[in-house]
Order: C-alpha cells, then sequence, then structure tokens
C-alpha cells in the first residue's frame, strides 16, 4: 500500500533533523498494511541507509518485549509468581524497612518506590554490588502509592528473572520467546556481521555523562567513539550488553511477529490468561496506567495521541523507537528511529509519535 503521508510526514523529520533515519511498519493483526525506511542508518563515520531490515537499539522496548513478557511467561510456567517479594529470588534484597515488600509485580509496574535512574556502574562494578547499592539507596515514595518510571526497578525485575529462570537475560528470551516463534531479528548483542545493518546511535556517552553529573567526573569507562552494534545504555552495557531495562536489537517485521503475539493466543506463545497481564492497567488510580511492561494509552500524555483507542498498549525507547498495540482496532504501530545519532538532541519524539499514529491510523 502507497503511504504518501506517512513518508512525506517522517521525510520532513528528517530534513529537519529530528533523526537520520527511520523504519515504519502498520498492520492489522498480521497482515501489514504499510511500511518503509527513509533516510540513514548510519551519518558518521559513513553514510548507510535506512532500509526495512536496518537493526535498532530498541532501548526500553527491551522492557515489555523481554522482561516483562518473560516474567509472565515464567509465571505460567510455575517458576515464580509477580506476587513474590524480590527477597524469594533475590536473597540479599533482604531489608527491614518498606523495600522487603517490594514485588516483582512493583518492579514491573514501576510502583516500587526506586528512583527513576542512577548511572550503577559509577558505584558497583558487579550484579551482587549492583543489588547491594540498589538495597540502601532512598526510595523517591513509599511503595504502592505511585508511579515513577524506573529503569533501577527493571535491572533489579532482569536479575529476579535470572535466579528464578535458572540462565542469564538472553538465554531466557532466545529459548522462551525468540527461537519458539523463529525471531532472528531479535536479540541481545548482535554480532559483528550484523554491524553494516544497524542504526547508529550517539558519538560517545554525553547524554548519560551529562545525567551522571559530578559523580561521573572521575569515571573512566565513558566511551568517546561513535556506539553502533553494541548498547547504547551504560548500565546495560556494563553488564556484558543484557539488562532487564535495555539490550534489545531488533527490525520492524521481528517487532511485528512477536506483536501479534500480544493481540491474540493464535500464535502459540501466550495463553488467554496471559494477556490481560500485559495488557490491563494494574495501577488505577495513579499517575500512569501500567500492565506488565507497557504503559496503557489512557495515562494522560501518552504518546499513543488521540489516533488510539485508550486502551491500546505500548512503550517506547530512547534512543528513538516505539510500539504501540491497539487492541480495539486489532492495528499495530511501529517507528523506529536513531534520534540519538550521531549526538544526543532534545527534539520532541512524542509530539511525532502521535502525529504518526494520527496518520497511520487512516490506513
Amino acid at each position: 500500500m502507497s503511504t504518501p503521508a506517512i513518508e512525506r510526514f517522517l521525510a520532513d523529520r528528517i530534513a529537519a533533523g529530528l533523526f537520520p533515519g527511520a523504519s515504519f511498519l502498520v498492520a492489522a493483526g498480521d497482515r501489514i498494511l504499510a511500511e518503509g525506511a527513509l533516510g540513514r542508518s548510519v551519518v558518521e563515520p559513513r553514510t548507510i541507509a535506512a532500509r526495512r531490515d536496518t537493526l535498532y537499539d530498541l532501548a526500553s522496548l527491551s522492557k515489555p518485549l523481554s522482561t516483562g513478557l518473560l516474567a509472565v511467561l515464567l509465571q505460567r510456567d510455575g517458576m515464580l509468581s509477580l506476587d513474590d517479594p524480590l527477597e524469594r529470588h533475590l536473597p540479599s534484597w533482604h531489608a527491614s524497612d518498606a523495600r522487603g515488600g517490594i514485588t516483582l509485580l512493583d518492579l514491573l509496574v514501576h510502583r516500587s518506590g526506586l528512583p527513576d535512574w542512577r548511572p550503577l556502574y559509577l558505584f558497583a562494578g558487579d550484579r551482587a554490588g549492583r543489588i547491594e547499592w540498589l538495597r540502601r539507596v532512598p526510595l523517591a515514595y513509599p511503595p504502592h502509592s505511585g508511579v515513577i518510571y524506573s529503569c533501577l526497578g527493571y535491572i533489579l525485575a532482569g536479575f529476579a528473572l535470572e535466579a528464578a529462570g535458572g540462565a542469564s537475560l538472553d538465554r531466557l528470551f532466545a529459548d522462551r520467546i525468540a527461537r519458539p516463534i523463529g525471531l532472528r531479528d531479535l536479540m541481545y548483542r548482535p554480532s559483528v556481521a550484523d554491524r553494516p545493518r544497524i542504526a547508529a546511535t550517539e558519538t560517545g556517552n554525553c547524554r548519560e555523562r551529562s545525567l551522571a553529573g559530578e559523580p561521573g567526573e572521575g569515571y573512566n569507562g565513558w566511551r568517546t567513539g561513535l556506539i553502533w552494534g553494541e548498547v547504547h545504555d551504560t548500565n546495560a552495557r556494563t553488564l556484558g550488553g543484557v539488562a532487564g531495562n535495555a539490550g534489545l536489537f531488533g527490525t520492524t517485521r521481528a517487532i511485528h511477529a512477536l506483536a501479534v503475539r500480544l493481540l491474540d493466543t493464535g500464535g502459540g506463545l501466550l495463553r488467554p490468561g496471559d494477556l490481560p497481564l500485559l495488557r490491563c492497567s494494574v495501577t488505577p488510580g495513579m499517575s500512569e496506567q501500567r500492565a506488565v511492561g507497557f504503559q496503557i494509552a489512557s495515562t494522560p500524555g501518552s504518546s499513543a495521541g488521540s489516533g488510539l483507542s485508550p486502551a491500546s498498549f505500548g512503550h517506547t525507547g530512547f534512543t528513538g523507537t516505539s510500539l504501540w498495540i491497539d487492541p480495539e482496532a486489532g492495528r499495530i504501530y511501529i517507528l523506529l528511529t536513531n534520534r540519538i545519532h550521531p549526538r544526543y538532541q532534545p527534539h520532541d519524539m512524542q509530539s511525532v509519535r502521535r502525529e504518526f499514529h494520527m496518520l497511520a491510523a487512516r490506513l
């Protein structure tokens, strides 16, 4: 299907410098209505055109597509319960204050009370050290009293899933999600051979270094060259490229193949009882409506925009990625960009996503 309105819209944003390239896909269930690629996946040190099969660093899309989904699958298989206290899977989490009652579900819907982000690599090098540091960091608010989006919570959730599942997060993802449904282009730690079709991200860690502030001034692990083919997020990178908050790379087609399984259970991955956990809010009355992994479109200011139903669920990624699924319309909307390449700029990606959804919903 010809999509001149979407292509003009994205081409205009590329020309305006919001991002160098983009790949998109719009589908009605497993039927692709529109897809395309514009601009460039790499502009420095050489130019490479964006393609439909370009792999993007999905950043926080890893949260719902890997960590959240794995938690649901492991619960279904009796390896954990979402209501388990974190301490059950991470004994060193033992605490006498409010954080002792934090459950896996609290982490997965961002109501644990943990702060949004910290550069953990500045305070602890290994997994055990990071758990201990997080056990002592002051809570941002009492658990269960609100929602604050927390990468730290998802890093902890990833550690807990590894303990419950008896394998690393990337192995769990490959064995329980990617391999059963034949996903070759959704993975952690892409190979060197894949690099020519990977969208590059930032040159150096400039944005993260500025966020780290004074504690980061003496850190000698900052990258200074182009980040291309390895995860952009430094918390994930310093855990070997695999973490509960980030690390996945993928194409629009691969994300679509997984998203279809979140619309219904015909694809063989999920069962009917699994879907409400991923699609229905468990944070009523709070500032954000959250399911396991996903934000619900009824959240004020959501990037879904007015083109999608309030029941839609989705997520975004800092690198410029997004996935939204509208169960009422049976539609899937995927927009992948490398908006932080070659350097981070504070453009308003939320408005880009909302307009993209508005145009795509008319197909």
